[in-house]
């Protein structure tokens, strides 16, 4: 990342950090023999605020990176010359819309089916070399996921079209 990048990251995290904070307030912390609700969540957000802060030191203290202008093509030539190179990061960007996409298809195609995609396609992304164990895996959530919440606690997910 740049250093404009990292800034405007860590000031975004520091943001959410002291708003996490100040919700925290709402609940009591009573005494460290009986902590209260609110002891958990304000090391959490005390932890994000002082990694954020430490980001933005960071990004302030690291060189800067050369300012380079260009058109669209030279953007786009860059980011797959980007994506090609980091192939990890391009794994990242690939989960992260199938996760935004099962989000969505959960309320048409219902929560096991979606699920049961989901989790085959994530198990191919990661290099499972064959098709066995990520069906193998999916239904294996899926099963899971039945069984503590539907039967068990007793809630109901999403039902599409299929399931």
């Amino acid at each position: 990342m740049t250093p404009r990048k990292d800034i405007a990251s860590s000031l975004v995290l520091i943001l959410f950090s002291l708003t996490f904070l100040i919700y925290t307030t709402r609940y009591p912390l009573d005494d460290w023999e009986s902590p209260g609700p609110a002891v958990f969540p304000l090391i959490l957000g005390g932890v994000l605020l002082l990694l954020a802060a430490w980001q933005l030191i960071r990004a302030f203290l690291s060189p800067k990176a050369p300012n380079r202008r260009g058109g669209k093509e030279s953007k786009v030539k860059a980011v797959k010359a980007f994506l090609h190179d980091n192939q990890g990061e391009a794994k990242v960007l690939i989960l992260t819309s199938l996760l935004v996409l099962y989000i969505f298809m959960m309320q048409w195609i219902g929560f096991f089916v979606s699920t049961f995609l989901l989790v085959i396609l994530a198990s191919r992304l990661m290099e499972a070399k064959d098709w066995v164990r990520p069906v193998v895996l999916s239904v294996g959530v899926c099963l899971f996921c039945y069984f503590l919440f539907v039967v068990w606690i007793k809630l109901s997910f999403p039902k599409g079209i299929l399931f």
